[in-house]
């Protein structure tokens, strides 16, 4: 199937989402890693230090203002106990609003924390055994904003060993707002790789369902999204 303008456009512009999108991930990642390091004398358990945690957030606030399309952004981290220290739990995480930065307000002690154990997102279990980003979604992220959400993680390691993970959200939202004036005169359908719809101009496909492909065609796919033409 050729390609008209307006769908190069479109691939176009997702590409350009979401490779930001997974390198603002990765930046956030090693900014974490390299602070750490230049820590004299750093261990695991300085991570709940106040000043440990104030050099994280200022991470994490400069990738939410630096990324355009990014709406929350953090850190995870869970540590197994062991010989030299407790296991701990540990969740930074940051969202955009109209009148700045702020923190996610989550009364996250360590008793709260193990309740809500991030370990079982796929964002925090697959992000280590893939090469670049893993990108999970869409789904509903009861946890933050309650929306369709899309988040990009990249593993965080320290002293050779995974520390935890780097995120970045993206409301399907706005992804949507910024397809639109791409997809004005075509029946598009945007999908993960397991067919879940993220966006359509199709009024038989919603967001968040699984897209049945004998009724499309694909035009244009990376490694994280396929695009679909109505047949």
């Amino acid at each position: 199937m050729l390609q008209t303008t307006s769908l190069r456009k479109l691939s176009d512009k997702i590409d350009s989402i979401i490779n930001s999108t997974i390198e603002s991930t990765g930046l956030l990642a090693r900014a974490i890693e390299t602070s750490l390091a230049e820590i004299k004398d750093v261990n695991l358990e300085h991570l709940l230090e106040p000043s440990v945690r104030n050099i994280i957030q200022g991470h994490i606030k400069q990738t939410l203002n630096s990324h355009v399309y990014c709406s929350g952004a953090g850190f995870a981290s869970h540590i197994e106990s062991s010989w030299s220290n407790k296991e701990f739990w540990l969740l930074e995480w940051w969202y955009k609003k109209a009148d700045g930065v702020k923190q996610v307000n989550l009364d996250l002690d360590q008793a709260t924390q193990q309740r809500l154990d991030f370990r079982t997102f796929e964002w925090f279990k697959q992000a280590p055994s893939v090469d670049n980003a893993f990108l999970h979604g869409p789904y509903v992220d009861y946890i933050c904003n309650t929306s369709y959400t899309l988040t990009s993680a990249v593993p965080v390691h320290f002293q050779d060993r995974f520390l935890g993970v780097a995120a970045i959200d993206l409301l399907v939202s706005r992804v949507e707002d910024e397809l639109l004036p791409f997809a004005a005169n075509d029946k598009v359908i945007l999908t993960n790789k397991e067919r879940r719809i993220v966006f359509s101009t199709h009024p038989k496909f919603r967001v968040g369902d699984l897209l049945n492909t004998d009724l499309v065609a694909v035009f244009y796919q990376n490694d994280y999204f396929n695009f679909y033409q109505s047949i």
